[in-house]
């Protein structure tokens, strides 16, 4: 398959609010030559931020002039291989005390984020000291009774520790562990014993509402821990309906909110680019025109590098001309005896479009299909294929014209006669060129081959970049789902 990748890059800065930096003594092993690092986590990845020598008295320390962002953070054994979390937030001047043999972590002096995390721990071993004995005897249970009465035990341990969370949230709301027990705690869709409509929307909302409830968008703690890109992906994916304008108003509270941090409002617009710009589900593509036109048109975005902005720019009027519900662009093309054909004057219930190249290896599993389907189904349906040669060869007459050759090559060994077949010349390319009127690669968005369009008969695209087995599927549900024509 021949594919243009597009990959926008995350630029992120490190926030330094402060004008005093960090310093942080570790105590671990000597270490012939060993250093210690110091990393921390971005969505699900971890990077390494800084490093320290080992002393000949396995001392290390992590120093720096800017103040590091809150956090969840790791400091990695010498061999990259084991790790120790530590939270970092206002406090950044302390010192932590390693096992020797397990690298974990002994103490930590002069930091009360991390006093909270032992004590959190600490409690939460005492709720479930006994669920592993539980587990087991809820495995050997002989009756319902039984297992009912070890799983409220088990359930008992959770609530228990779950009520510890909130109580230190209430206690102590700004800091850091309480930030992560909001990511941490479970919106709940309680829509049992809804008796009609308007209470399952209800239920939905306040589902909905529990997933940021006291989290600020703009708090560049959120990327510092693994919990909020998880509960981010889970939110988009549940919580929000599946249709552009939905969509579209969830980004924008998510930008709106987040403006006041320059790190969280790029990170959301940067996030939701990458996102929306080839998105997983087809006609999301206009949340991306959505972005485009609100954030890059308008100037907001102004940190990107020049490579960046080409990239999102071109890929944007790129998408312009094939939005799905909206008019295909027109194709003036050539047909296989040089003779002059257009989209528009083809007449039929839908008309397929399928841009291929003779020298794809994934066009020859996926043209002979297209056929097959068509022989078998379409045609009698009378739907129209439309298959138009996507290499052009570029500028290179010769060897375009080799091109052209295997092309028509394949069409006569293939047998696909019934076909409509378009090619463009070397000649009306670089026509196009002079009058920089965008080119059906640009109007249909060829970046890959095969690329799939399924037209009504007004030419409205109806899907788009989809595979013969969905084409069918479309069809057919079509055929059994139309209109009866008697009363």
């Amino acid at each position: 398959m021949k594919k243009t990748s597009l990959v926008l890059t995350i630029l992120l800065s490190c926030s330094t609010l402060f004008s005093q930096g960090y310093r942080i003594a570790v105590q671990y092993k000597p270490v012939p030559e060993g250093r210690l690092y110091l990393g921390y986590y971005f969505g699900n990845q971890k990077y390494v931020l800084d490093s320290a020598l080992l002393n000949s008295k396995g001392e290390a320390v992590f120093s720096g002039s800017s103040k590091l962002t809150g956090g969840l953070y790791i400091v990695v054994d010498p061999q990259k291989k084991t790790f120790a979390d530590v939270l970092i937030d206002k406090e950044q001047e302390f010192s932590i005390n390693l096992d020797t043999a397990s690298f974990v972590i002994n103490s930590i002096t002069g930091s009360k984020e991390n006093d909270y995390l032992k004590a959190y721990k600490d409690a939460s071993a005492f709720y479930y000291r006994n669920y592993q004995q539980l587990a087991g005897s809820l495995a050997t249970a002989k009756t319902k009774a039984d297992s009912n009465v070890i799983q409220q035990n088990m359930n008992k341990a959770n609530v228990q520790a779950q009520q510890w969370r909130d109580s230190f949230v209430t206690a102590q709301p700004d800091a850091y562990l309480s930030l992560l027990f909001r990511l941490l705690k479970e919106p709940v869709y309680a829509a049992a014993g809804a008796k009609n409509r308007q209470d399952s929307l209800n239920a939905f909302y306040n589902y909905k509402k529990q997933f940021w409830q006291d989290i600020s968008f703009a708090d560049e703690r959120l990327l510092r821990t693994p919990m909020f890109e998880q509960r981010l992906t889970r939110y988009l994916e549940t919580a929000v309906i599946r249709e552009p304008d939905s969509i579209k108003l969830e980004l924008d509270k998510f930008i709106l909110y987040s403006r006041t941090n320059k790190t969280m409002f790029r990170y959301f617009i940067n996030r939701f680019t990458n996102e929306y710009m080839n998105p997983k589900y087809m006609g999301l593509d206009v949340v991306f025109l959505h972005l485009f036109e609100k954030y890059y048109l308008t100037e907001q975005v102004d940190w990107l590098e020049k490579k960046d902005r080409d990239m999102v720019f071109n890929r944007a009027y790129s998408l312009y001309g094939n939005i799905v519900g909206e008019p295909a662009a027109e194709l003036n093309l050539l047909d296989t005896l040089n003779r002059k054909m257009n989209l528009y004057s083809i007449k039929s219930p839908y008309t397929l479009v399928i841009f291929w190249d003779p020298d794809c290896g994934h066009c020859k599993e996926q043209v002979p299909k297209v056929d097959s389907l068509y022989r078998l189904r379409w045609k009698e349906a009378g739907v129209k294929v439309v298959g138009v040669l996507s290499d052009g060869a570029g500028d290179d007459e010769a060897k375009a014209k080799e091109v052209q050759k295997r092309w028509t090559e394949y069409i006569r060994t293939q047998k696909l006669n019934n076909w409509i077949h378009l090619y463009q010349t070397t000649g009306m390319r670089k026509a196009e060129q002079v009058s920089q009127t965008p080119g059906f690669r640009q109007a249909y968005d060829v970046f890959q081959t095969p690329t799939i369009y399924l037209l009504d008969e007004q030419k409205r695209i109806v899907a788009k970049k989809i595979n013969p087995e969905q084409v069918d599927e479309f069809l057919k549900f079509k055929q059994t789902n139309k209109p009866s024509k008697h009363p």
